[in-house]
């Protein structure tokens, strides 16, 4: 048996440095697809969340990007990387709940000028701020 186990340790490895490659050269399906089947392989790694996470992000999927960085938080509390992301991501949906509410609102309804100020509030953060992998 500790020869499976350090065949399924080198493959892993391998599969790891495959989806940092892809990650960092911008190759982003095919990291993506890496990232997922090392969350599949060793799900207790909060880094593999974290880019997974930022994966999503870059692709314009807030809802699985919260999620990541949600299970990467489960496996460390304490990562502020995770937090800030996932700050950015929810900062990025209250932006366009805001923007789908306004659309709704009538003229004449008070929620209107309010719902126009969190936009123009919420506007400068999610253009400036990205996600981050850095440490």
């Amino acid at each position: 048996m500790p020869f499976l186990a350090a065949c399924a340790t080198a493959d892993l490895y391998e599969l790891h440095q495959s989806a940092v490659l892809a990650y960092d050269s911008g190759a982003d399906a095919r990291a993506e697809a890496l990232y997922q089947g090392l969350a599949r392989s060793a799900p207790n790694d909060p880094e593999t969340w974290l880019r997974l996470g930022n994966l999503y992000a870059r692709s314009n999927r807030p809802d699985k990007a919260a999620e990541a960085y949600e299970r990467g938080l489960l496996l460390a509390p304490g990562d502020a990387r995770l937090w800030y992301n996932l700050g950015i991501i929810r900062q990025r949906q209250a932006h366009a709940s805001f923007i789908a509410a306004h659309q709704y609102i009538d003229d004449a309804d008070p929620l209107q000028a309010r719902t126009k100020a969190m936009i123009e509030r919420l506007a400068p953060a999610v253009a400036e701020a990205a996600p981050t992998a850095e440490k």
